[in-house]
């Protein structure tokens, strides 16, 4: 009995063993916001894919991890911004200048071609093909964009529209060419060398004494057209105050005019006859003989 219960807690061990080695070789984990794709020992790619968690599989089979999160790459010159190390990168302009910026963007790669992914770049996972492929041709894709600007549109101008056109030109060609979605690429920084500064301090100037020449000159025009309007208001009032006057003239002549036609209307022989004698009565004859003048009473 005892003999035959050791062989059974050995055999039971030997289970015990059997199932931990198991476990060990064909349980896998996918971590959180990834997608596994499984590929045998031969190099045989099935169409099978697993979700995160963990998963049991056989053990000729193996898991390769692809990002379907949002990821972020950072290629910073501080390693305050992200960067372990100086990872800023010089990029081409319209003026044949050549500039250093630091870049982020944020990708993951397309769930419904992983599998078609993996067979392209065999033996790779997502962070390898970043790595290792991504990365290499990023200076030269961004160039692409940024060659349809100068260099002060990329060191001072309308950042937001060329980090717009290099996400849609980055999306466009990762999706084609690594299986890639990117949602957002982004010039966080440029990092002009001193000669470089130096041009730009100089054009930042020029542009600077550019605006302040248009300025005075709007401002000399606003005043010029100020100065008309208000002499244009000045001749309209006196030309209304003479208006007003000859008006008032032409009123009071023509009251007059109307006050003496009443007048005379007025005036018959009868009223002169009794305004004589009125006189005569207060103040006597008057004759007048030539120098001579006689008053009678």
């Amino acid at each position: 009995m005892k003999k035959t219960g050791l062989i059974g807690g050995i055999v039971f061990g030997l289970a015990i063993v059997i199932v931990l080695i198991y476990l060990a070789t064909c349980a896998v984990r996918v971590p959180v916001g990834y997608r596994g794709v499984v590929y045998s020992m031969n190099g045989g790619v099935t169409n099978e894919t697993l979700s995160q968690g963990w998963h049991l599989t056989s053990p000729t089979k193996h898991v390769k991890n692809f990002t379907i999160s949002n990821e972020q790459l950072l290629l910073t010159k501080d390693s305050r911004e992200g960067s372990k190390e100086n990872e800023s990168f010089k990029v081409s302009t319209s003026d044949d200048a050549s500039i250093a910026i630091s870049f982020q963007m944020t990708y993951k790669f397309n769930d419904e071609t992983l599998v078609d992914t993996y067979k392209r770049f065999k033996g790779m996972d997502g962070e390898d093909i970043v790595n290792n492929r991504v990365r290499a041709v990023l200076k030269s894709k961004i160039s692409e964009v940024t060659t349809d600007y100068s260099m002060m549109n990329i060191y001072s101008g309308n950042r937001s529209e060329i980090n717009e056109k290099i996400t849609e030109y980055l999306d466009k060609a990762f999706e084609k060419e690594y299986g890639i979605n990117v949602i957002d690429a982004s010039i966080v920084d440029v990092h002009p060398d001193k000669q470089l500064q130096k041009t730009i301090d100089a054009r930042v100037k020029a542009v600077q004494k550019k605006q302040q020449a248009q300025a005075e000159q709007e401002t000399a025009k606003v005043e010029a057209e100020t100065a008309k309007i208000q002499a244009q208001k000045d001749a309209d009032v006196k030309k209304i105050n003479a208006q007003a006057e000859a008006d008032a003239k032409k009123i009071e002549a023509e009251a007059e005019a109307e006050a003496n036609k009443v007048l005379s209307k007025s005036v018959t022989r009868q009223l002169i006859d009794m305004k004589l004698a009125e006189a005569r009565l207060q103040h006597g004859w008057v004759e007048v003989n030539g120098a001579n003048t006689v008053v009678t009473k």
